[in-house]
């Protein structure tokens, strides 16, 4: 029997879902009503219901949480496993989970929005916005890092602040001001605008320029001009310690 990736497979399970049901609106009947009564779309939720059972098990994941939407409008929902292991928490559509790098489209998003108003250009220089950039640079003829270069991960800059953060238990991060003051020892990896290398330090500095343009703080722009427009209410620009091991999920590390 042929195996298909797993992304193929559920990608194919969308598009049955999505493009082949048109909708016509009914006085007794909402279009996600429609939908769910109709024969094909319960047999395409089912397989998804079943495939994420199947990767639940055969990955041995902890808890997994799913909502599918149609139209902006939250179609069907299900949760499976635990968001908590120690206390048989069950996931569920309300839990919470921690993002982790999925926040830099965040970050670029906001850049994106001051260069809209005007207030940067994708091809200034980090230095144009960030006067404490001292950073080496290995390879100046080559022309300095860019903001756009931060955001692609082709400015060059090391993978990290020259901090042991990734050590547990406790992922000791550093400041904003530990990070200023430790940039300078630190040197450029490659040109910039010619390789990619993925780089946590490159975004921190892309929110920093976010701080400095908009003459906001980074967490108070986040919600201004994207979470609260978009109604994301349960969605933080910190770690809800209150929450961990209740509505937000523990996370756990993968199996040797």
């Amino acid at each position: 029997m042929m195996k298909y990736p797993r992304s193929i497979f559920l990608g194919s399970v969308f598009t049955t879902l999505f493009a082949a049901f048109p909708v016509t609106a009914k006085d007794t009947f909402s279009k996600q009503e429609q939908l769910l009564a109709h024969p094909e779309v319960r047999g395409a939720i089912a397989a998804i219901d079943a495939y994420v059972q199947g990767v639940q098990t055969y990955d041995q994941v902890p808890g997994i949480s799913v909502g599918l939407v149609y139209d902006q409008d939250l179609l069907w929902q299900n949760g499976y496993g635990y968001s908590n292991l120690e206390t048989k928490r069950p996931a569920d559509a309300d839990t919470l989970y921690s993002i982790c790098s999925i926040s830099k489209l965040f970050t670029a998003i906001s850049i994106m929005q001051l260069r809209d108003a005007g207030k940067l250009t994708l091809r200034d220089s980090v230095g144009d916005h960030l006067d404490w950039f001292n950073i080496e640079e290995a390879h100046k003829e080559d022309g300095p890092a860019t903001i756009e270069s931060l955001l692609t991960h082709s400015s060059g800059l090391p993978r990290e602040s020259d901090f042991p953060y990734w050590g547990g238990p406790d992922f000791p991060f550093p400041t904003r001001a530990q990070i200023i003051d430790q940039l300078g020892s630190q040197e450029t990896l490659y040109p910039a605008q010619t390789f990619f290398q993925y780089s946590n330090l490159a975004l921190t500095l892309a929110g920093e320029i976010v701080q400095e343009r908009s003459g906001q703080e980074y967490t108070t722009y986040i919600n201004q001009q994207i979470l609260e427009p978009l109604g994301l209410s349960d969605t933080r620009t910190y770690y809800p310690k209150n929450l961990f091991g209740e509505q937000m999920a523990i996370g756990y590390s993968g199996l040797h």
